[in-house]
């Protein structure tokens, strides 16, 4: 904490404030000179001689108990050193500097010191109780207001990482299957798309359609498909390599986006994907199990000028259509277009 004064008539005790290494401000509380000046002033009897004078750590004059608008004593270069160093030393003391004595206390809750300048005869039995005891209430005061709003502020900012990283999630994934929704997986098709042009790598890409998934539906009721869904996302998920994106595009229509893999590659992730959704039972309500089957087309290309994810999906599709004309739950990674962008 930093307590210093700034020109004016007021001094300022300030705080920085930093949460997981970001920096977010500071929190300044100002103390008006006058209110210190009558402190230090009431401090004294009127039977007393002498004079309080507050200073920072850097040992700058802050105020002092002059009445008048007095100059506040000061001392020479010599005597200013020595009582430095005497400060410097022992956090609590007395000193004798020509004709004045010097008793001083450095403050627990206050970045300084407090001086008091008086007679000899005065300085053998000078307190420093009640001036210390108000500049200590005030820095706890001020210590209290940083603390409580410090916790505020993390409570806030806490919140606001856990909301924002929630919000986020939730634009990008599907709430069912926890995949890919389609704006997200369109989002990081285009990282990937990027990646394929720069790098010249081949970008294969799945698409997967449920057969008869109206049937499911229609028979078991929509709870019954939801189970199904993401029975066949985690059969999806679990298949895929690291770096690949796996989403859902629309009611029983997934899709896969595979980095750096050729047609060939891509037709044996997509040969086990259809394996695993054939081989697995769903468990339904009441003890009852389903078997569900899928269709998929496939495409690989290099992403170019006149090729991009979106003619790819298309391709995919088509052939995913050819799969389910063919007599569906088979895989088709190949057409009779002449502009395919097959591999």
């Amino acid at each position: 904490m930093h307590w210093f004064a700034d020109g004016g008539d007021h001094v300022t005790a300030s705080i920085p404030l930093d949460y997981q290494h970001y920096w977010y401000g500071t929190i300044a509380l100002q103390f008006p000179l006058n209110q210190l000046k009558k402190q230090l002033e009431d401090s004294l009897t009127d039977e007393d001689q002498g004079e309080y004078q507050l200073f920072d750590n850097q040992f700058r004059l802050i105020t002092a108990s002059t009445t008048n608008n007095a100059t506040p004593q000061s001392f020479s270069d010599a005597h200013r050193q020595e009582l430095i160093q005497a400060v410097a030393l022992d956090p609590t003391g007395n000193l004798r500097l020509g004709s004045q004595f010097i008793s001083w206390q450095k403050l627990k809750h206050f970045d300084g010191v407090l001086i008091r300048i008086h007679s000899l005869s005065a300085g053998l039995d000078g307190d420093f109780g009640t001036i210390s005891i108000v500049i200590a209430l005030l820095w706890l005061l001020f210590t209290t207001m940083v603390l409580l709003s410090w916790m505020v502020i993390r409570r806030m900012v806490r919140n606001m990482y856990q909301m924002q990283n929630s919000l986020q999630w939730q634009a990008w994934h599907d709430p069912l299957t926890r995949l890919s929704n389609r704006g997200g997986l369109f989002e990081q098709a285009k990282k990937l798309t990027a990646h394929s042009q720069q790098t010249g790598e081949a970008l294969a890409v799945i698409q997967i359609d449920l057969d008869h998934f109206k049937q499911v539906n229609d028979r078991y009721g929509h709870q019954a498909g939801d189970r199904v869904l993401t029975h066949v996302a985690r059969l999806i998920s679990d298949t895929l390599r690291v770096g690949d994106v796996a989403g859902r595009v629309g009611g029983e229509e997934f899709c896969v986006i595979l980095p750096n893999t050729t047609l060939a590659q891509g037709a044996a992730i997509a040969e086990r994907i259809r394996a695993r959704i054939a081989a697995k039972e769903i468990l339904l309500a009441k003890g009852r199990t389903l078997r569900m089957s899928a269709s998929l087309g496939v495409s690989s290309g290099v992403v170019e000028d006149m090729m991009n994810f979106e003619l790819l999906q298309s391709v995919a599709d088509n052939r995913l259509y050819h799969a389910k004309r063919s007599g569906r739950n088979q895989v088709c990674a190949h057409d009779d277009y002449q502009d395919s962008p097959s591999q």
